[in-house]
Order: structure tokens, then C-alpha cells, then sequence
């Protein structure tokens, strides 16, 4: 890729757009234009396309992987399925490349297995972020055919911050490579000047059971359990070993060495979501009726309590995402920080079903189909849940990471067959 090649173009020449109306779109319409998945014209599709697109919507260049976020602001990348990986600083509806800081190769033993990767990171500002990926060798057996390594930095909450290390993360799921929130199943710290690793978890949240096979109930982290760290690292630590105990979660909250303070939290948390809070740690699970609740933790009192009942709710009918909940059934928005919650402000909200939400601040995204049948994606505002964009459109059906950056632009991404294109709302 041409690195002074401008990334972005405004969909604004009518022959691309005829083109992809004709090929691409059976049904590109914005939130007034149509209703209830009725079907439009090819001409109806090719004046939403001029009307809609080209002012609300920018399309980067297509490439064979979509932007992906580090966790860094404004900071994204790209990584081939060979492991090359490109940073990106996103701003004014554009990407711009940048240079990697340099690479580190490491070594991690999982299962007594010794897999390395060269990791390509980036600095900035006392943050570092960094990937990179192992794959055996093809037409052998391997425990981890699969792992994506990837570097962060300490939660902001964490006690014992370090100039001279970092966290580093592993995630064995191969179906997550072009996922926006990975989840990593193996901790380590990481030591820049000799580049060498040591587990930060314990040896009895080792992901491989009593049978010798992966534990399918082993729990993981992603980007948002780092950064509610508290004290010292806060980490799940897995389920109970023995296969006889109660299936529970655990937290490590501190300390070192002989480590006492390890607490049992909750029964089978749900989305990995897990925030932490002045004196305490919300988190969701259910109750005696299976309803999904919140809870809060108090670490003093070393109890718990029940912040929110979301009445009629099953643990597969919540989405999460960072401080706002989307409760499928009833197309609602819960948000944590005021404990309300608010009806999608949606014309076809009765008939809509959601499959995708994404929230960051004043903006939210839904994905899903109105009447089972015809994509939708809506974006709308978390204060009050009405919707200020949708669009029913084939394109969606294809679409990974959407994306709300701090400005409140909407980054989405489409793929099929490898390919994918880029839509910056």
C-alpha cells in the first residue's frame, strides 16, 4: 500500500454509486426513506445511495483486513494472516500510517508447549501497544495451532506500574483475529529489557482440565477487565479446578507471593463484563429465577448486592458494552452510570431484532433485522436512545467492529471472502 496515498474518498461520483447500487445493495435506504423492510426499486436504491452515502458516509480503501483498534486512542491497525502488522492514527475521517516503534520477539509456554511470536508494537506517551502471531506449522497436531499475541499496558487503577514492564496477553481463538474486542485466555508480564515472560496468573487457572483437553469454561480478559484494574492487577483467575466443586468465578484483587486474598466473586459472570468502582466491582450474573441482574461487590464488607433486575431478561438476551447494556426483547438501552433504562427511539423497534451493540460516550450502534428479514443499522444517541442514522441495507449482513471513536464518528467495517471495506459514518 502506497503510504501517501490518501485512504478515504467521499462516495460522491454518481457511476460509483449506480455501481454499488446494482451490484452490491438490494435496499440502501436512510431512516426516513423507507419503513418495515418494504422493497425498493433499483432506482429508489440509487437515489438513497446520492442522497444518503455521499454526504453521511466515508468508504476507505478496500483491502484484504479491516482497521482494527489498538488500545490506545486514535490508534489502529492492520495484521495479515501472516502476521504483519501496520499502525494507523485515525482523525478527521481519515487514516494516516505511522511508523512502528520496533518489534521484540517473545517466548511463552503454554501446556509446556514453547510458542513465539515477533510482536510489532507501537509507543507513545508512557503507552505501549503491540501483535503479532504464532501459527504451527501445517499438517501437525498441535494443542495451539493458533495464538495472537498481544502487549498493553497496565490497568490505569494498577498499583504497581512499571516503566519496565507490561502486560502481555495471548488469545488461542483463531475465529477472533478480526474481532475489535479479543478475549485472552493467557496473562503474562512482560520484561522489555530482556524480553522474557513470567505468568501472572497462577498455575491452577491453567486453561487445560482434568481430562488433558481445553476447558471450555475457562474465563478470559479482554480490553475493558484490564483497564478497571484495581490495586494491584485484577484478573479472573478461572473456574474452580475440581471438577466436583461449584462452577465459580474468581478474582484475584492482590498481593503476591502466598497470595490470600483471592475471592470468590460470582457464579458464571456474564459477557466478561466487569467494572470496577470506588470500594467495589459490578458485575453481571443471574438470580434465583435466571432473570440477568447487576451486582455490586463490596470489598470491605466482602458482599454482595444487587444494583439492577432486568425482570424477564436470559443470560442470551443482554449485550454489553462498556457502561450501557441493550436488552434484546425489549430493545432497551440500560445505562450503569444513571441505573435507568431507555426505549430505542425507533420507528420499527417492534419489529427490529438486534445482534450487534456498540456504545462509547453520547453515541450508540445497533446492528440487526427488521422483521427477520432485511439488515438494519441504526446510530443513535445513549442519552435519550433516539436514533439520528439507519440504514436497511444488504451491505450490513457482512459487517465486523463497529466502532464508535471518541468523537463520536462511527467506524464500521464489511467482509466477505477476505475482503473487506471500511465505512466511516
Amino acid at each position: 500500500m502506497n503510504n501517501k496515498k490518501k485512504l478515504t474518498i467521499i462516495l460522491a461520483v454518481l457511476a460509483v454509486v449506480c455501481v454499488f447500487a446494482v451490484l452490491v445493495f438490494s435496499g440502501v435506504i436512510g431512516g426516513n426513506s423507507r419503513r418495515g423492510g418494504e422493497e425498493a426499486s433499483t432506482d429508489d436504491n440509487a437515489v438513497a445511495m446520492s442522497d444518503s452515502y455521499k454526504t453521511a458516509v466515508v468508504a476507505s480503501e478496500s483491502g484484504e483486513q479491516p482497521y482494527l483498534p489498538a488500545d490506545m486512542d486514535g490508534i489502529y491497525y492492520k495484521m495479515t494472516t501472516d502476521g504483519a502488522v501496520t499502525f494507523y492514527r485515525y482523525a478527521d475521517h481519515a487514516f494516516t500510517p505511522i511508523d512502528a516503534t520496533g518489534t521484540y520477539t517473545a517466548t511463552v509456554t503454554l501446556s509446556e508447549t514453547d510458542i513465539e511470536a515477533e510482536i510489532t508494537y507501537y509507543q507513545e506517551g508512557g503507552a505501549i501497544t503491540g501483535y503479532g502471531l504464532y501459527t504451527a506449522e501445517s499438517g501437525r497436531y498441535q494443542l495451539y495451532p493458533y495464538a495472537l499475541f498481544h502487549l498493553t499496558g497496565y490497568g490505569s487503577q494498577y498499583a504497581g506500574k512499571s516503566s519496565k514492564s507490561c502486560l502481555l496477553l495471548v488469545d488461542t481463538t483463531e475465529d477472533d483475529f478480526y474481532s475489535s474486542d479479543k478475549v485472552y485466555e493467557e496473562s503474562f508480564i512482560f520484561n522489555y529489557a530482556d524480553s522474557s515472560t513470567s505468568r501472572s496468573l497462577t498455575e491452577a487457572s491453567r486453561t487445560i482440565g482434568l481430562n488433558g483437553a481445553k476447558r471450555s469454561d475457562y474465563f478470559a480478559l479482554n480490553a475493558m477487565t484490564v483497564e478497571a484494574s484495581v490495586d494491584h492487577q485484577l484478573f479472573f483467575t478461572g473456574r474452580q479446578y475440581a471438577e466436583t466443586d461449584e462452577r465459580v468465578d474468581l478474582f484475584r484483587s492482590g498481593g503476591s507471593g502466598n497470595n490470600t486474598d483471592n475471592i470468590t466473586i460470582a457464579s458464571d459472570v456474564l459477557c466478561n463484563w466487569v467494572k470496577a468502582v470506588d470500594g467495589g466491582i459490578l458485575y453481571l450474573t443471574v438470580d434465583d429465577k435466571e432473570n440477568v441482574v447487576l451486582e455490586r461487590f463490596d470489598t470491605d464488607k466482602e458482599a454482595s448486592e444487587i444494583v439492577h433486575t432486568f425482570e424477564g431478561i436470559k443470560r442470551d438476551g443482554i449485550l454489553a458494552s462498556g457502561d450501557y447494556f441493550y436488552l434484546i426483547s425489549t430493545n432497551t438501552i440500560y445505562s450503569v452510570a444513571d441505573d435507568k433504562e431507555i426505549a430505542l427511539a425507533y420507528d420499527n423497534a417492534s419489529s427490529l431484532t438486534v445482534d450487534s451493540f456498540t456504545a462509547n460516550g453520547d453515541v450508540f450502534t445497533l446492528r440487526g433485522y427488521i422483521n427477520q428479514r432485511v439488515p438494519a443499522f441504526l446510530i443513535g444517541k445513549t442519552a435519550d436512545g433516539s436514533v439520528t442514522e439507519s440504514f436497511e441495507n444488504e451491505l450490513f449482513r457482512d459487517f465486523i467492529n463497529p466502532i464508535v471513536e471518541s468523537d463520536g464518528s462511527v467506524l464500521v467495517a464489511t467482509g466477505k471472502d477476505g475482503t473487506f471495506t471500511n465505512y466511516i459514518f
